[in-house]
């Protein structure tokens, strides 16, 4: 009877341990598969708000005037954006270009790209050795 219970006991965690495995697994995918879909989509207009879909958060999102667009992206260029400025970044490109009302043009990384994305085989090849800084850690 005691060799039974531990034989559910060891089975129930095993089943617990794959399903974490298999979520860890797809979030991972999901992930990956919206940072390559964010990279390779086109973006331009003017930003006419900026918001979190979590409560009591900070920004995340914009929503640009051309075709209510909504863009996820990074704190940093969360930082850079106001109301009102215009936003570039092609398509199949890392790189955002950010203008202000007053003529100053920035330029930053998009989105971060985890090492482990990179060294992934759906990651696309030719981007492989593109936008390193936006990968590095940065040394405080």
């Amino acid at each position: 009877m005691k060799y039974l219970k531990l034989i559910q006991l060891l089975l129930v965690c095993t089943i617990f341990s794959s399903c974490i495995n298999k979520i860890e697994k797809l979030s991972y995918k999901k992930s990956r598969n919206r940072l390559i879909k964010s990279i390779s989509t086109k973006y331009s207009g003017i930003v006419i708000e900026k918001f979190s879909p979590r409560e009591k958060m900070y920004p995340t999102h914009f929503v640009l005037s051309s075709n209510d667009t909504l863009c996820p992206s990074n704190s940093e260029v969360m930082n850079i954006i106001k109301i009102g400025d215009s936003i570039l970044k092609d398509s199949s490109d890392n790189y955002i270009y950010v203008y202000s009302k007053s003529g100053i043009v920035k330029k930053t990384w998009f989105m971060k790209i985890p090492n482990k994305y990179r060294k992934d085989s759906v990651f696309p090849l030719r981007w492989k050795g593109k936008w390193l800084d936006s990968s590095e850690k940065k040394n405080n």
